[in-house]
């Protein structure tokens, strides 16, 4: 599949979940990766995590869509409790601290130093990733 019509199916079941009556919370596109095993003698697949607020009705009418869909090769539905979400929460948090961390303090830099040898060289010093 393309791109396009790979992101066509994503925003076909976020608009399936809000017109009936759900919230997506977070889509998080993983992108394509190889699967563990062969699925409808494919062996790679694009992995989209969508979180969401719905009613239980919602979710048996995903599944069966799911199902029904040729598009999609697998899914997995997972309840999530109010620790999970608090937990998520967290884990959000701190990677926004760390990248707004990041964000302020600038590497940095040294180019055209002198070498002992009497030639130049170009160097850059930069402050080590997480």
């Amino acid at each position: 599949m393309e791109d396009a019509q790979i992101e066509a199916v994503v925003t076909r079941y976020q608009e399936f979940i809000t017109k009936n009556s759900g919230e997506v919370t977070a889509v998080d596109r993983w992108g394509r990766r190889r699967l563990a095993y062969t699925i409808k003698k494919k062996n790679a697949g694009f992995y989209v995590q969508v979180l969401h607020k719905s009613p239980t009705d919602i979710v048996a009418k995903l599944e069966q869509t799911f199902k029904l869909d040729e598009e999609v090769i697998r899914h997995l539905t997972v309840v999530v409790d109010k620790n999970m979400l608090k937990a998520r929460a967290g884990v959000k948090k701190r990677r926004h601290q760390r990248v707004a961390r990041s964000e302020q303090t600038e590497p940095s830099f040294r180019t055209e130093e002198q070498h002992p040898s009497g030639g130049r060289t170009a160097s850059a010093v930069g402050k080590d990733q997480e």
